[in-house]
């Protein structure tokens, strides 16, 4: 296939989709509208780009002195800010409600065109795959909702980009990635890639970092602590993901089986506890036997910078919004950066290797597209199930790269080689 063609054939359908839903609802085809977003496992709303209205408004009442941490009247559904002060701070920007269309559209368009960045399949199949990926409702659904991780997306990626420069440029995406948590705070496993560098740039970045950081809680700790109860959590068999998902509805079913009993909570947590023991076991030990896989870490070591990079800021992204807490299925966006080295790996010559990494690939597709599989397919208990854990191996299989990413780099090499020098030292 033309290099072209891969290249540019996602954003371009993400394009094309894009334009057309814009015309109907221009047009007002509100009908045809909603009804392709609840095909996509979309809820619509009454208009689109919700979220970066709630931004906006968070602006507009913070100019006019109103504190909108708990409830903000120039919202439209009245909600509170659960996002980083440090936006409030930059509210005399003359943007507000009334810019929500505009500011939508432009956010949507500049992340459609940021694909073209993402390194380009090679067969028929990525590029089957990578559109899939594209075109799923996690995607979707973050654009129709112009929410702000399609923003930290794009500076992630920019991150990911700037990190195969040269040492100015690095340093800016290192920027870009604090900027980032700064903002929503789960980014700061964007810095992943400082691991890169060399002790000393390791060690100054790291310190500026961690001075920022320092500084940021010192002037806004009150709000940030106020902004967290603000922060979305709900049922666990929704499009929510997290870890806590599988073994905390597993729990609360054993504790209404057992309500008759006054041990029913009890034995509830002892089951809960034990699930998410269980399964964290299981992700070591997935962990440890793909640590073992030569031909795997063959692989990795072969790939181009710009896949493995992206990979791994990708995977460190979601594995930590997964253990972290609950995250809107649209925080899934980063599973882009996923895929394109994953599919890479898919090419070995290895035939295990090739089962695990298309496979592994397939399941995040699948992921992506869940709730539009939950809702077409009336999922029950079962497809709920699979989906869980489906996450807990994509997860897990994310965690291995990570691994042996940190592993391969300097900073960890250099430590080991000093640890394993210093009863040499002593003697």
């Amino acid at each position: 296939m033309p290099t072209w063609l891969c290249r540019f054939a996602p954003a371009g359908s993400a394009l094309a989709v894009f334009l057309a839903m814009s015309w109907l609802y221009r047009e007002e085809h509100r009908e045809v509208y909603d009804g392709i977003l609840q095909t996509w496992g979309i809820v619509p709303f009454q208009f689109p780009f919700l979220d970066i209205s709630g931004w906006l408004a968070a602006w507009e009442c913070s100019r006019q002195g109103i504190d909108v941490v708990s409830f903000d009247p120039c919202d439209v559904l009245y909600r509170g800010y659960g996002s980083s002060p440090l936006l409030l701070a930059a509210a005399g920007v003359p943007l507000g409600v009334a810019n929500t269309t505009a500011i939508g559209w432009v956010l949507d368009f500049t992340f459609i065109a940021s694909l073209s960045l993402l390194p380009p399949p090679q067969r028929v199949v990525e590029l089957l795959l990578i559109l899939a990926a594209t075109l799923s409702t996690m995607v979707v659904f973050a654009l129709e909702r112009a929410n702000a991780d399609v923003i930290l997306f794009l500076l992630a990626l920019a991150a990911g980009c700037l990190a195969e420069r040269g040492p100015a440029a690095r340093m800016i995406g290192y920027g870009l990635a604090l900027l980032s948590a700064l903002l929503k705070y789960y980014p700061i496993m964007v810095l992943i890639v400082l691991f890169r560098e060399r002790i000393a740039a390791f060690a100054a970045v790291a310190l500026a970092a961690a001075g920022a950081l320092t500084a940021f809680w010192a002037a806004y700790h009150a709000e940030i602590v106020r902004g967290w109860a603000e922060i979305s959590t709900g049922p666990y068999n929704t499009d929510l993901f997290a870890a806590k998902n599988l073994p905390f509805l597993i729990g609360l079913l054993v504790e209404n089986a057992a309500a008759p009993s006054r041990l029913g909570a009890a034995l509830g947590w002892l089951v809960t506890g034990g699930l998410y023991g269980g399964l964290a076991c299981a992700v070591l030990v997935i962990c440890r036997r793909l640590s073992r896989f030569a031909e795997l870490r063959v692989a990795i070591a072969e790939l181009p910078d710009g896949e493995r990079v992206f990979m791994v800021i990708g995977s460190a992204v979601v594995a930590g919004c997964f253990f972290a807490g609950q995250s809107i299925g649209y925080r899934g966006i980063f599973l882009l950066l996923v895929m394109p080295g994953l599919l890479a790996l898919s090419r070995s010559a290895v035939r295990e290797l090739r089962i695990l990494c298309l496979g592994s690939a397939i399941v995040i597709v699948l992921l992506m597209w869940g709730e539009c599989l939950r809702q077409a397919l009336d999922g029950g208990f079962g497809l709920w199930l699979l989906r869980e854990l489906g996450w807990w191996w994509s997860v897990s299989l994310m965690l291995a790269l990570i691994a042996d990413f940190l592993r391969e780099s300097p900073i960890l090499r250099g430590a080991s080689t000093w640890l394993g020098r210093q009863p040499v030292r002593s003697r």
